[in-house]
């Protein structure tokens, strides 16, 4: 078990519900067809619908593009015409009727990004300014706004560090007069249950907002601030970061995680180790008129030239009167090689850690709007890979079998919503292993898992998922789009249910 101050920290940050169930409801997801964008890392990365023109619309960064991918024809998936960006490096695009939005960093890390509108022919109709480094992008509910998260990543040697921030576009003079107000995330002070990972440095500095979602009215917008492990809140009439939320910490001692990649394959165990949730992906749904966040811990960690908070727990000094068996602990085999931060964790300042976190939560969960935590899927996504998928287990990939276990496990990344004869349901990637799996989450405190998907090894790397409905598809039943990072695919399922 954990000692007092780490139960103590726990309890004031959140509290977490876990399941571990791997019980099945009767949904069917199979693929009926797949494309081949390119060969290699960086040809299919974020995905979304057209409904109009049946059309998926996907990032693709080596090219400089946005591609087109006709599914008219679901079952023979045919490349249109695709949107040139002019070589800019596209991280993100989003859809609303006719209108299509394409966020484009900067190679220089202080140098303002933008946004580029077109029609669906192509044709280029506006561009905005944004932040450093825009890294994701949705249009409101109503089409009325347009809202980026800049990322504001520092320069490898770390001299430039921009601060994260958001750019709110309203387009209800229309396009061509679109008024655009940078929003900041100043005199933000640190919450509870966050961190700031670099010393010295401001949370503006220092946070990296990663992934947005608009509530379903509008009103409101959420951001994952992943590194920082919390989520911030924007209003969208004052144009203003109206809250942040830390997220607080998982605690393994309650459940079971493999942590090394060195102790002869799959071990699941507790271990006196303080997850951060970190999410990347978030969502937004409706229920009982209250709005729920639905959000991916991947995990992630700064790692730059200039600095880094990366150790292995092998490596800190732990404190003695915490971990007693701190020798043990430090085994490769056990604790010894699993990825954590020099930069929280001494908590009486004595140079000593007194406390051990981890990247990521390698889980979904779902949250209230205001951050308090409703539920957690805890270990299932390694539980259930480790009895239907052994061989790829914490892989990378289709690699040997373990091999992520010592960094942040499947790393759950890709997430998408949707309804199906009035449920919601939840589709959530794991990056590293592949594996997709599907939840009913129509009642937020009791999800439960309903389908699982491990694709071939044609396919590899979920980075991107798009959750179409019924009367949009093709096919007249629900499909799952699915953007291939590693592999340049894509992969279209669809869903019987």
């Amino acid at each position: 078990m954990l000692n007092n101050i780490m139960l103590k920290i726990l309890v004031t940050s959140s509290v977490a519900i876990f399941t571990s169930s791997i019980s099945l409801n009767a949904m069917e997801i199979n693929q009926i067809s797949s494309f081949q964008i390119g060969k290699g890392e960086g040809y299919a990365e974020m995905i979304r619908y057209h409904p109009e023109s049946k059309s998926l619309l996907v990032t693709a960064s080596e090219t400089g593009t946005v591609e087109r991918i006709s599914i008219s024809d679901p079952f023979n998936l045919k490349k249109l015409v695709p949107f040139d960006l002019s070589g800019g490096n596209v991280t993100a695009v989003a859809v609303h009727k006719n209108l299509i939005a394409a966020s484009i960093k900067e190679k220089k890390a202080d140098t303002p990004g933008n946004v580029k509108i077109f029609n669906n022919k192509g044709e280029k109709l506006a561009e905005y300014k944004t932040g450093a480094l825009p890294d994701n992008v949705a249009f409101s509910p109503d089409g009325r706004y347009l809202l980026t998260a800049n990322e504001g990543e520092p320069s490898d040697d770390y001299k430039i560090d921009p601060e994260g921030s958001f750019t709110l576009i309203d387009l209800s003079s229309g396009v061509q007069n679109a008024n655009v107000k940078q929003i900041t995330l100043n005199n933000i002070k640190m919450p509870a249950g966050a961190r700031i990972v670099k010393p010295g440095s401001s949370f503006a500095e220092d946070a990296e907002p990663e992934y947005i979602t608009f509530a379903p009215d509008g009103k409101k917008a959420y951001a994952t601030l992943q590194e920082n492990n919390a989520i911030a809140t924007i209003d969208i009439a004052s144009a203003k970061v109206i809250n942040v939320s830390g997220l607080g910490f998982k605690n393994v001692s309650r459940t079971s995680h493999d942590v090394s990649n060195k102790d002869g394959g799959i071990n699941m165990k507790r271990w006196p180790v303080l997850m951060m949730y970190q999410p990347d992906a978030i969502v937004s749904y409706e229920t009982k008129g209250r709005t729920y966040l639905v959000t991916a811990n991947e995990g992630d960690a700064k790692d730059y030239d200039g600095f880094s908070e990366e150790t292995r727990v092998g490596k800190l000094k732990l404190d003695k009167t915490m971990f007693p068996n701190a020798n043990e602990l430090q085994k490769k085999e056990n604790l010894g090689r699993l990825k954590t931060t020099k930069t929280l964790g001494d908590t009486d300042g004595d140079g000593d850690h007194d406390i051990i976190y981890a990247y990521g939560g390698r889980s979904f969960s779902i949250w209230k709007d205001d951050g308090t935590l409703v539920f957690d899927s805890g270990n299932a996504f390694e539980n259930i890979i480790s009895k239907r998928s052994p061989e790829m287990f914490n892989a990378n990939g289709p690699t040997k079998i373990d091999d992520r276990s010592d960094d942040k496990g499947p790393e759950p990344e890709a997430l998408a919503i949707g309804k199906i004869n009035g449920r919601t349901y939840a589709f959530i990637g794991m990056e590293r292993n592949n594996a997709i799996f599907a939840y009913d989450i129509t009642l937020p405190s009791d999800p439960h898992m309903v389908s699982y998907i491990m694709p071939n090894e044609n396919h590899n790397s979920p980075e991107g998922l798009e959750f179409i409905s019924s009367s949009d598809s093709p096919t007249g039943k629900p499909l799952l789009a699915v953007a291939y990072e590693m592999t340049g695919t894509i992969g279209l399922y669809e869903i019987n249910n």
